[in-house]
């Protein structure tokens, strides 16, 4: 029997020290105790060789809105990836040509990059889902899309990056959480 926890100490860290915040939407059982801010969440590789992404989904919770990328092991085990999110301008390289920067009501975007990860494993796609996540009725979140065209950083297979883009009604604290089992990288948007 295995136990999870999800995002309660903040998970990945960031530049700046986050803070709780509680708000009227947010009043489910422990709601006010997740600690998240508006500052960047950055982890640093604990694997060497690329994971490949596998699946992706989002769901609202009464606490926030839940957006999980999940991974097939790689050659390093049952790891998660590298990761960093942040919020970028609408006009940032990538995001101007993506349909986030232009669905209506979007006001802030957070731009999720994990690495060394891929959509494709020597040639085969292991990635076959939407390019854009089909949302159910979510708190914040508008869109989840897929970014192809950020160019990667090196040709090198395990230096890879896989990007995706949160398009939100506005700019709101948000936590980061990793786990194995499978390997996955969680983006926790708070009401």
């Amino acid at each position: 029997m295995a136990f999870t926890t999800s995002a309660c100490f903040g998970g990945g860290g960031g530049s700046t020290t986050p803070t709780s915040t509680t708000s009227p939407a947010s009043r489910g059982p422990g709601c006010q105790f997740i600690v998240a801010s508006e500052a960047k969440r950055e982890t640093i590789p604990i694997i060497n060789q690329s994971v490949f992404l596998d699946n992706a989904g989002a769901v609202p919770t009464v606490c926030y809105d839940e957006i999980t990328f999940t991974f097939a092991p790689g050659a390093d085990g049952d790891l998660p990836p590298a990761y960093t999110v942040q919020y970028v301008p609408l006009n940032a390289p990538g995001v101007v040509n993506s349909a986030t920067a232009s669905l209506t009501g979007v006001k802030a975007v957070l731009e999720v990059v994990m690495h060394p990860a891929a959509e494709s494993n020597a040639g085969s796609l292991t990635y076959k889902g939407n390019l854009r996540l089909a949302l159910q009725p979510m708190n914040h979140t508008l869109i989840v899309e897929y970014l192809s065209s950020l160019p990667q950083p090196s040709p090198d297979p395990n230096q890879s990056q896989v990007v995706w883009l949160i398009g939100l009604d506005q700019k709101r604290p948000f936590t980061t959480d990793a786990a194995n089992g499978p390997p996955r990288v969680s983006v926790l948007v708070m009401n």
